[in-house]
C-alpha cells in the first residue's frame, strides 16, 4: 500500500488541485469586464512579461500555471482600475 492510498477512497473532486491563476472562476465578475480593468492585475518580467493576479500572489509559480490573460472575464473579486491599459 502506497503512502497516499487512502487517497484513493475520496471522490475525485475532492482530490483533485486545481492550480489556475484566477483568485476565482472567470466569468463571476461584472458582466463586460476583464482581468485588462482589474486593480489586482499585476505584471511579472523576466524574458517577457507574464500577467497574473495579485491576490493570487501566494500561489504564483514560475510557469504558466499561475498565469492570467487578460482578456479573461471578470472574476467576483474584480475590481476596477484607472489604468486599464
Amino acid at each position: 500500500m502506497t503512502r497516499h492510498a487512502h487517497l484513493m477512497e475520496l471522490p475525485e473532486h475532492v482530490c483533485r488541485v486545481v492550480k489556475h491563476g484566477h483568485a476565482a472562476n472567470p466569468g463571476t465578475g461584472p458582466a463586460g469586464e476583464t482581468c485588462r480593468t482589474c486593480k489586482h492585475k499585476a505584471a511579472v518580467h523576466h524574458a517577457r512579461r507574464y500577467w497574473k493576479c495579485g491576490l493570487t500572489r501566494a500561489t504564483w509559480t514560475g510557469g504558466p500555471g499561475s498565469d492570467i490573460r487578460l482578456k479573461d472575464p471578470s472574476c467576483r473579486y474584480w475590481e476596477g482600475c484607472r489604468d486599464a491599459r
